[in-house]
């Protein structure tokens, strides 16, 4: 069970801890997020679940995932803990994951959301308020794919896919509405850049280009992520 901190030890900023899917959205956290944050004293520390005993990233099992939370809940009560993970990378270990199959992306991620919620706050026994949970539709790349001039301009070479890659921003509605089939996902459509698009160093370099501002006005879920995170109150 969580413990209240004395009231003389209280502080004004709010210390949020940002478990993520992988080291690419860590690095994104540290290198993009966590500087926009800090002027509103909100400061973010990401981790990097361990999908299996000797690694990190990559396939989630909730199983993991909700004993990395719990313990990370529990190291202090004053500090929130919210999630960075792909919808892409989930799996029917997830409350909701299958039955939601076909369903807009957005709906999709929020009803995934819900449940975690409530598995985790019952399995932590914390303060609801103080879980957030976030899952991004489809994928980190989606995220990359609001400004896909921006995106070409990390590698000289990747110029010449930028109308192409334009077309697939124009075929939805806002980019995290990508396809997230094994052939479609945002990630899959980078495929075509050369030299080839590798997450971990691409990834964040492209999002810092792109910048938040940017990212927030094309990306609803994440815009509603933010937005909750930079409306907390400390504890």
């Amino acid at each position: 069970m969580e413990t209240e901190r004395p009231r003389w030890e209280a502080c004004i900023m709010v210390e949020l801890i940002i478990v993520c899917e992988g080291q690419t959205e860590e690095t994104f956290v540290t290198e993009v997020l966590a500087p926009v944050l800090a002027p509103a004293e909100i400061y973010t520390t990401p981790r990097t679940i361990h999908t299996s005993p000797t690694s990190r990233g990559g396939g989630l099992n909730l199983d993991r995932v909700k004993r990395t939370l719990r313990n990370t809940l529990r190291e202090r009560a004053d500090t929130f803990v919210t999630t960075f993970f792909d919808l892409y990378a989930l799996g029917p270990t997830f409350r909701g994951f299958a039955d939601t199959r076909g369903q807009p992306p957005t709906e999709r991620a929020r009803t995934i959301e819900q449940w975690l919620h409530e598995d985790v706050v019952a399995y932590a026994e914390c303060r609801p308020e103080r879980f957030l949970p976030h899952v991004q539709p489809h994928e980190f790349e989606a995220l990359l794919f609001s400004d896909v001039e921006r995106l070409c301009a990390v590698e000289p070479e990747w110029a010449v896919h930028a109308q192409a890659l334009a077309r697939v921003r124009g075929s939805v509605d806002d980019p995290e509405w990508i396809n997230d089939s094994p052939q479609t996902a945002p990630s899959k459509r980078l495929e075509v850049l050369a030299p080839s698009y590798r997450k971990r160093r691409h990834g964040p370099v492209a999002a810092a280009k792109i910048g938040l501002d940017k990212i927030r006005e094309q990306c609803p879920h994440f815009r509603q992520w933010y937005e909750r995170i930079i409306g907390l109150q400390p504890i």
